[in-house]
């Protein structure tokens, strides 16, 4: 174990997501420097809801990521890595060029049992088991990271963060514990946010960057190596910015509807803050051929408010687990299954409370996956999905899907080939 461990204390977790490309046929710059990439296109077939768009509902390739990464070594301590990303997702998400995550990583101090480093720049996130490679589909179980706890709608503000990282790793009684902690700030898309707390968009409401502060724990215990355990905790802040004044929002209820204020309480906010908690609990064992894995979340949010200046506030505790089997068939091919639970609202699993007149399934969310795999060759691997769900509470946001009537019931079929090196 002292053997293994003191490559895994000494290797910071950049390299092992990069690693995860295909070292193999890595460009190599120099000797201490390399260069990675991977190309996915998928066609995506939805005939019951829009999945991303409405293209889907007969079949869409408007489905494509592109990735380029790398990483330079200065020093055995000091080494830079980034990534720039293009990811379209029909009308979801348009393709535009981003920076992934540009960083500066200081590794101060290893040895065989202790070792500790230093990140800065947009540094990627640790939480739960999938979130740091959910954008490397090579790393991924399938097309899709489960839905029920890594949203869509934060996908871009958990992935990474502008601001400081702190890891480490301790070896004590055969136990190996790997931790980090991180604290900077993400901007967020506020429409995708409001859409998927309240199923509307909160009048004229804006936000700026928002910080965040990150905690995560893995432990591997000596008592079954092929165990891993894990702890991620993230807490956040959003306030709104430039809401209507009082005024204005007196002047649009003047104009509505009798007793709109009541049936529509979030086109009246002049002003408004979110507190955040989220906290997943995540668990994998690994036996012969076979992964097993499960994660539980828990997100508590406080939402305070004022309503044409009358203060409001609300607490709502959103929670979802999901389980997932993987069979590694073959040396090229892999299949798995996964089931998994959302609900927006933990005390309203029947989704009546957060239903919405088009769309009276959103609150909750309940879904079948299976999938399969299959490396053809060095470089290129082809992979299918179908996922079997009921509720709407993971359907990705786009605009103009509040005008959709969605179903309870719906299904998503994908084939999509991969590119690495």
């Amino acid at each position: 174990m002292k053997t293994l461990s003191k490559g895994i204390l000494a290797k910071p977790l950049f390299a092992v997501s990069l690693a995860a490309c295909s070292p193999a046929m890595a460009i190599d710059i120099n000797d201490s420097s390399q260069i990675h990439g991977f190309v996915n296109q998928a066609f995506l077939y939805s005939p019951d809801n829009p999945y991303a768009g409405t293209d889907s509902k007969n079949g869409s390739v408007k489905f494509r990521e592109l990735g380029v990464n790398g990483f330079t070594e200065l020093t055995p301590e000091f080494r830079l890595a980034g990534q720039v990303l293009s990811r379209q997702q029909d009308e979801a998400d348009d393709g535009d060029v981003r920076i992934d995550f540009l960083l500066a990583d200081y590794l101060v101090f290893s040895d065989q049992n202790i070792s500790f480093g230093i990140r800065a720049g947009r540094v990627k996130n640790n939480i739960g088991f999938y979130n740091a490679i959910r954008d490397i589909p090579s790393a991924r179980p399938g097309y899709n990271v489960p839905d029920s706890i890594y949203f869509d709608a934060f996908r871009d503000t958990l992935l990474s963060i502008d601001g400081v990282n702190l890891y480490g790793s301790v070896l004590f009684s055969e136990n190996l514990i790997t931790w980090e902690v991180s604290g900077g700030q993400r901007n967020i898309n506020l429409d995708d946010f409001e859409e998927f707390a309240f199923g509307q968009r909160v009048s004229m409401g804006k936000s700026d960057d928002i910080p965040l502060w990150l905690l995560n724990l893995n432990l591997v215990p000596a008592f079954d190596r092929d165990l891993r355990l894990g702890l991620s905790l993230v807490d956040l802040t959003i306030d709104l910015d430039e809401t209507q004044s009082v005024a204005e929002a007196q002047e649009a209820l003047m104009s509505a509807p009798p007793g709109d204020i009541t049936a529509n309480p979030l086109s009246y906010v002049t002003d408004g803050k979110f507190e955040g908690l989220l906290a997943i609990v995540s668990a994998q064992y690994s036996y012969q051929d076979w992964i097993m894995t499960a994660e539980y979340l828990n997100l508590e949010t406080d939402f305070h408010a004022e309503i044409i200046g009358q203060p409001s506030s609300d607490s709502v505790t959103t929670e979802g687990y999901y389980l997932q089997l993987e069979w590694l068939a073959t040396a090229r091919t892999s299949w798995f299954t996964r089931y998994e639970e959302l609900y927006l609202d933990k005390n309203d699993r029947s989704g009546e409370i957060t239903a919405r007149p088009n769309n009276r399934y959103r609150g909750f969310g309940k879904g079948w996956t299976l999938g399969g795999q299959w490396r053809f060759a060095t470089d290129w691997s082809v992979m299918g999905q179908a996922s079997f769900n009921e509720g709407t509470a993971w359907l990705p946001n786009y605009n103009g899907r509040e005008d959709e009537d969605l179903d309870k019931y719906w299904n998503y079929y994908v084939l999509s080939l991969n590119y690495q090196f």
